[in-house]
């Protein structure tokens, strides 16, 4: 295109400023989304350990690991979200939906499945209250990076996407 356009293909035009805003935002999710990951790993790990140590037998603890390996993964879901105004609501969306859906699961495996309440619900409790802590606390690393960015010039575009 000839130079007759050189706010839109100049290096400090609109489009290159939309472009890094996107390229910022993208970076956040892929950091939460890794972050979530491993943060999902060790909550699994967790309620396992938890598990055995008050008395639950090996098989039941597996059962409760997998459950909180399951629901942790609905963390992941604030990553879906492509405007940065609403992370936050979708963080505790999922956080309360997995909150619910492990409790929901323990009185299942305890109620309906017969196994022993204890080391079930301490596990669960153990993995998805780590899940919880972590996951707010990326949440608000990455909201406050992403209103660094904003306050330091990148403008209303920097908000657009996370």
């Amino acid at each position: 295109m000839p130079d007759d356009h050189p706010g839109v293909f100049g290096p400090f035009s609109e489009h290159s400023e939309i472009v890094s805003a996107v390229a910022v935002t993208q970076s956040h999710r892929s950091l939460y989304a890794g972050v979530t990951l491993a943060v999902a790993a060790g909550a699994t790990a967790c309620a396992y350990a938890v598990s055995r140590a008050t008395g639950g037998p090996d098989a039941p603890a597996w059962v409760v690991a997998g459950l909180v390996g399951v629901v942790s993964l609905l963390g992941l879901l604030p990553v879906l979200v492509r405007k940065a105004e609403y992370f936050g609501m979708a963080v505790l969306g999922a956080s309360i939906a997995r909150m619910l859906l492990a409790m929901f699961a323990a009185v299942m495996l305890t109620e309906v499945g017969g196994l022993e309440s204890r080391p079930v619900w301490l596990g669960v409790v153990a993995g998805a209250g780590l899940m919880l802590v972590a996951e707010s606390a990326g949440a608000i690393a990455v909201l406050s990076s992403i209103e660094r960015k904003k306050a330091g010039g990148a403008g209303a575009e920097s908000s657009s996407t996370c």
